[in-house]
């Protein structure tokens, strides 16, 4: 992925996870929602989302190093949304 002239490493678990985001912009999006769509109807493990955890993180360090914001806001209880100006 290119950020203005640099790119930006991303695997692929966290390109999707910020495409997700990217197509559900100003929305707030579950910890479920997220989980089912990286990994598909069969994550059934619902009281644990600690790959989403660690993924969001990641992408959160990455974006933060090359745009110098965080644009991911974490909603209390409710999930994350991706805000754009």
């Amino acid at each position: 992925m290119w950020y203005k002239d640099q790119v930006v490493h991303l695997t692929r678990k966290e390109y999707e996870l910020l495409l997700y985001f990217i197509i559900n912009k100003n929305r707030v999006v579950s910890k479920q929602s997220i989980a089912e769509h990286l990994w598909g109807d069969h994550y059934n493990i619902a009281d644990n989302y600690d790959a989403v955890y660690v993924h969001m993180v990641n992408v959160r360090k990455k974006l933060s190093a090359y745009a110098g914001k965080d644009y991911i806001k974490t909603v209390y209880g409710m999930g994350y949304k991706f805000v754009i100006p």
